[in-house]
C-alpha cells in the first residue's frame, strides 16, 4: 500500500513537472514569435542614402529600431497575452543593416507555481537584416 501511494505521488510530481516545462516552452515560442515580428518591423525602418553618382546605401538607427519594436508590441497588444513582457535591448549590429531585438517575460507555470512564486524569467533574441536589391 505504501509503495502504491509513493508511486502515485511520484507520478503526479512527474506530470506536474511536464506541464510546467510545456508551459515555459510554449510561452518561449510565443515570445519568439513576437520578437520576430518586432525585429521585422524594426528592419523596415531604414534610412536610404543616395545621390548623384554615389551607390545607394541603407542604414538602421538604434533609436528607430527600438521605437519600431515598441510600436509593434503596442499595436499587436502583446502585453495582454504575456506577463511581464519588456524589451531588454533593441539596436543595430556593427554592419548598420542588421536589427536586433531581445525580449523578456515571466512565465508562471501551472500546478507547481507555488514552488516559483515569482515565475520563471525567459528571454529571446531575434535578428533581421535589411537588404537593398534591384
Amino acid at each position: 500500500m505504501v509503495l502504491i501511494i509513493g508511486l502515485i505521488a511520484v507520478s503526479l510530481l512527474a506530470i506536474s513537472v511536464v506541464f510546467a516545462a510545456t508551459a515555459v516552452n510554449i510561452s518561449a515560442h510565443k515570445l519568439l514569435s513576437l520578437a520576430d515580428g518586432a525585429v521585422a518591423a524594426a528592419a523596415d525602418n531604414f534610412e536610404l542614402t543616395a545621390g548623384g553618382d554615389e551607390i545607394a546605401t541603407i542604414r538602421l538607427q538604434p533609436a528607430e529600431v527600438r521605437h519600431a519594436a515598441e510600436k509593434y508590441l503596442s499595436d499587436t497588444n502583446a502585453h495582454a497575452g504575456i506577463t511581464g513582457l519588456h524589451i531588454i535591448s533593441a539596436g543595430v549590429a556593427g554592419d548598420s543593416v542588421t536589427a536586433h531585438v531581445r525580449l523578456g517575460a515571466v512565465v508562471h507555470p501551472p500546478i507547481i507555481g507555488w514552488v516559483v512564486p515569482r515565475g520563471v524569467p525567459i528571454q529571446v533574441d531575434a535578428y533581421a537584416r535589411t537588404l537593398l536589391s534591384r
